[in-house]
C-alpha cells in the first residue's frame, strides 16, 4: 500500500515571517529529548458579555504535548473543549497566559505566519466532517494541497491519491460526498486532514457521527496513521470508549484542566 508518509521532508512553508524560538521550560523534561510541540502555561479565554459580565472559558490551562502523544480531553457538552481545540489549532489566541507552537511563541505570530504554520503543521478531523460538496473525494483531499509548497500544489492528484489509497479508498476518488457513507467521508476528511503530512493532528469528536462500529474503525484507522506519521494526535470527546485508546487523558470541567478523565454517572461510555 502506498504512503506519502514516507517521502524527504520539504522546506516548511513557515520557516519564514517566524519569530525567534522560545526558551525551552518543559518542567525538567527537556533532557528526555522529546520537548514540547505545543505548549500551554497559564491560559485562559474570557469573552464579555453583552451586560459587560465577564464569561470565563477556560481558567489556567497548563498542557504539554509532544511529538508522538495521543491525548484525549474529554468534557461535558458547554466545558470549554471546543475553545481549547481553537487554541491548540491556532485558530483563536488566549486571553492571559503564553502558548507556544514547535518553540515558538504564538503571541508574536502576525496572522499570515499562523495561517501558514496552521496550514503546514496542523491538521483538523471534525464531526460533522465538512466536505465540500460538487467535489469529489480526490478534489476534497487535494484542497490542502492547494495552499501548500510549490511541489505540493504541482503533485497535488499524486499526493491526494496516495492518502485515499492509504484509507482504503482510491476506488471511490472520484465520488462526490453525498454518494459515499458516514465512514467513508469521515475517512475522506482524515485524508484531507493528513494530507499535508502535520506535525499535530486535532480530532474533535471525530466518531459523533458515527455508529459505534464504524466509529471504531475510523478510530484505528485515525490512530494507525498518527503512529506511522510520527505526528501528535489529541481527541476532543465526550465519549469514554473513542477517550480510552489515548496514552494520556485529560477532564475539562467549568474550564479546569486535570489529569486522567474517568468514567462518571453523568459521562457514559457509548456502546457501554
Amino acid at each position: 500500500m502506498s504512503s506519502i508518509f514516507h517521502d524527504e521532508p520539504e522546506e516548511s512553508a513557515v520557516d519564514q515571517d517566524m519569530p525567534e524560538a522560545w526558551p525551552q521550560d518543559d518542567g525538567g523534561t527537556a533532557g528526555q529529548g522529546n520537548p514540547p510541540l505545543v505548549d500551554l502555561r497559564d491560559v485562559t479565554r474570557t469573552v464579555l458579555l453583552p451586560d459587560d459580565e465577564q464569561l470565563h472559558i477556560l481558567r489556567g490551562i497548563d498542557l504539554q504535548i509532544r511529538v508522538g502523544d495521543h491525548t484525549a480531553i474529554v468534557g461535558r457538552s458547554g466545558c470549554g473543549k471546543s475553545t481549547l481545540l481553537n487554541i491548540l489549532g491556532l485558530l483563536d489566541s488566549p486571553t492571559t497566559g503564553t502558548m507556544a507552537f514547535e518553540g515558538r511563541p504564538v503571541a508574536k505570530l502576525g496572522n499570515n505566519a499562523r495561517a501558514k504554520m496552521r496550514g503546514a503543521s496542523i491538521g483538523f478531523v471534525f464531526q460533522q466532517f465538512n466536505l465540500l460538496p460538487g467535489r469529489s473525494a480526490l478534489e476534497n483531499v487535494m484542497t490542502p494541497l492547494m495552499y501548500g509548497t510549490a511541489k505540493e500544489f504541482w503533485q497535488r492528484n499524486k499526493i491526494a491519491m496516495d492518502m485515499l489509497d492509504r484509507v482504503g479508498l482510491a476506488a471511490r476518488a472520484a465520488t462526490q460526498p453525498h454518494m459515499l457513507s458516514g465512514g467513508e467521508q469521515q475517512r475522506v476528511a482524515i485524508a484531507r486532514a493528513l494530507v499535508r503530512r502535520p506535525r499535530l493532528i486535532l480530532a474533535d469528536e471525530p466518531t459523533g457521527a458515527l455508529d459505534v462500529e464504524t466509529g471504531q474503525a475510523v478510530m484505528d484507522l485515525l490512530d494507525t496513521i498518527a503512529t506511522e506519521s510520527g505526528a501528535a494526535l489529541v481527541t476532543i470527546t465526550h465519549d469514554l470508549n473513542v477517550a480510552a485508546r489515548a496514552r494520556t487523558r485529560y477532564r475539562l470541567d467549568t474550564g479546569v484542566l486535570s489529569m486522567d478523565a474517568s468514567a462518571e454517572p453523568d459521562l457514559v461510555a457509548v456502546g457501554a
